[in-house]
């Protein structure tokens, strides 16, 4: 009784949702389109969450312990969105230059000591001094030095994959 209903389930999603093998029967056109609308709510949802957070911690003066969650969620989804731009191949990567790669992680880098010593000097008002300043940037230097590496070693893969799927057309 079960594998005829599960086969007439198939059968009217294949006629109804998968028509002529186009989703939600749209045509190339409406596709990306609809794919533009996803991205921009996409980046806009993110930039909410960023934007709430900041003001949690800093105007509300919250703890961290008490957003913890969305941080996590943002943070793992924009490192997960820029790993799957660079597998798949959205972010175009010709050559993968030492001196690229290099400014990427200085760029990350310069943007974790601004972050750094804002949050613990300014909003905080912890004044900290050069050396507890220091080891919190040995984190932030190490972490992103891990991301960076990860980032280019998924652009390697992706980019092997696309060579291997043009040699089997």
């Amino acid at each position: 009784a079960f594998r005829p209903c599960y086969q007439h389930f198939i059968h009217y999603r294949q006629t109804l949702i998968m028509k002529k093998g186009r989703f939600l029967n749209m045509d190339e056109r409406n596709m990306q389109l609809a794919l533009r609308i996803m991205a921009v709510m996409y980046i806009l949802t993110i930039v909410s969450l960023q934007v709430i957070v900041i003001y949690r911690q800093f105007a509300l003066g919250q703890s961290v312990r008490d957003f913890k969650d969305l941080a996590a969620v943002m943070i793992v989804n924009s490192l997960f969105l820029i790993s799957a731009l660079l597998f798949f191949g959205a972010i175009p990567i010709q050559r993968l230059k030492i001196k690229t790669i290099l400014f990427g992680y200085l760029a990350i880098i310069a943007l974790g000591t601004i972050f750094t010593y804002v949050k613990y000097n300014v909003f905080q008002k912890m004044d900290l001094s050069g050396r507890d300043l220091f080891d919190k940037l040995i984190i932030v230097y190490a972490v992103s030095g891990l991301i960076v590496l990860f980032w280019v070693l998924l652009a390697i893969l992706g980019k092997h994959k696309l060579h291997k799927s043009l040699e089997k057309d």
